[in-house]
């Protein structure tokens, strides 16, 4: 694909993320997609000549962003000390499942994945292999005697809290003050659950 094609599919991919976060899977349309990225309905599928294809390219351009982001948050931690490496992955999930466009697309992603036929299960899992195989990394530097299996469901638990605060928190409390207590709460029950400790 050319350069101007690279472009033009992102194009693309950015508003079909836009319309999914903001009006939800519902509206996930090749049409309002096109609408969207003000193109026409011929353009948008020369790139992703079906729905499915715009869900997995939307699939891929999560599964880029999320891992440009952990190396970014490693590149900035810059720390040699274990336990800080584990906080800064820890910090940087806490701080991105509050945002309430994460929350939106990830909601509506979710949905989105399960309207495919026999490889959401697939894309689903692939897409949290990112999240368990960044929190193996900072386990296994924390507690280099645990083996692999243990440590990969230290992570898979620790990937659970990071989901599932991201689904409940807006039901716990409005007031920044308890949201606050709540993540550092969710931060000293994810270095026990790291340290095999819980």
């Amino acid at each position: 694909m050319s350069p101007t094609g690279k472009l033009t599919a992102q194009r693309v991919i950015d508003a079909a993320r836009a319309l999914l976060t903001e009006e939800g899977c519902s509206e996930f349309s090749m049409r309002n997609i096109a609408a969207r990225a003000s193109m026409r309905l011929s353009n948008v599928q020369y790139y992703f000549p079906t729905r499915d294809d715009l869900i997995r390219a939307l699939f891929i351009d999560a599964d880029a962003r999320y891992r440009s982001a952990y190396a970014e948050v490693m590149r900035a931690s810059a720390a040699t000390d274990r336990a800080a490496r584990f906080e800064a992955v820890i910090d940087f999930n806490l701080s991105d499942i509050i945002q309430p466009r994460t929350r939106r697309f990830f909601l509506q992603f979710w949905a989105l994945l399960n309207s495919l036929d026999r490889e959401s299960d697939g894309l689903l899992n692939d897409l949290y292999a990112i999240d368990i195989q960044q929190l193996s990394e900072r386990i296994a530097e924390l507690t280099p005697r645990a083996g692999a299996a243990e440590v990969r469901r230290r992570a898979t638990l620790l990937a659970a809290l990071i989901e599932g605060l991201m689904v409940v928190r807006g039901a716990h409390s409005p007031k920044a003050a308890e949201m606050h207590r709540l993540t550092a709460g969710a931060k000293r029950l994810a270095m026990q659950i790291a340290l095999g400790r819980s």
